[in-house]
């Protein structure tokens, strides 16, 4: 499991994405929208709280390419 410090403020969609993850499904669940809405504090919330099995990936710090 991902190790995060605790966060005590929880984002508004936390029992949603509960509701949601706990519901059978045969699909991925990709959380997306603006960038700095608190995506992914959310799932770090949500991660802290669950045991199920995930993966884990963010594009928050990906290397910018440059171009010559």
């Amino acid at each position: 499991m991902l190790s995060f410090a605790i966060m005590e403020f929880q984002r508004t969609y936390l029992q949603t994405l509960k509701e949601r993850i706990n519901t059978p499904r045969k699909f991925i669940q990709a959380i997306t929208g603006p960038r700095q809405v608190g995506k992914t504090t959310l799932v770090r919330q949500f991660l802290q709280q669950t045991e199920i099995p995930y993966l884990y990936v963010t594009a928050d710090n990906v290397a910018h390419a440059s171009s010559t």
